[in-house]
């Protein structure tokens, strides 16, 4: 499979680092880890965050072969390895176009990286349609 990564309108970065925010919150539907994810558009976006808030695309942007626990990626001219992949079902409809019920999942090197604040540089892939490997789903296709 072959992963887009067509960069996503800069109000989307703002309102997908507000949505991850928000399913971490005991509201979200539902907000799991998982060792994998399957882009169910195929695209996956790498962003990064400068302490103060900007987020913007990362720069040389290589996407990992598949989203899983284990698989590297390169961007901003260092290669990463994913540790962590968190899934989160939304609770509601979004302007991004993001509608409940819907998949967001996010992976990084580690739990910090995942933007939940403004309190330290971080970068991070987003999957803004995702479906995550949950215990008694179907194994993902060969990536």
């Amino acid at each position: 499979m072959r992963t887009r990564t067509k960069t996503i309108p800069t109000i989307a970065y703002i309102g997908i680092a507000a949505l991850l925010a928000a399913a971490s919150s005991p509201t979200a539907a539902q907000d799991v880890q998982v060792q994998s994810v399957m882009a169910i558009d195929g695209k996956v976006d790498c962003s990064q965050m400068k302490e103060g808030g900007a987020i913007r695309p990362c720069e040389a942007f290589t996407p990992p072969h598949k989203v899983a626990v284990g698989e590297t990626f390169s961007a901003e001219g260092k290669t990463r390895q994913i540790g962590i992949i968190r899934a989160a079902q939304s609770n509601k409809d979004y302007m991004t176009g993001i509608k409940k019920g819907d998949w967001i999942c996010v992976a990084a090197e580690t739990l910090e990286d995942i933007p939940v604040d403004q309190s330290r540089n971080r970068i991070w892939l987003a999957i803004t349609k995702c479906q995550p490997d949950l215990p008694g789903n179907a194994p993902l296709p060969p990536g």
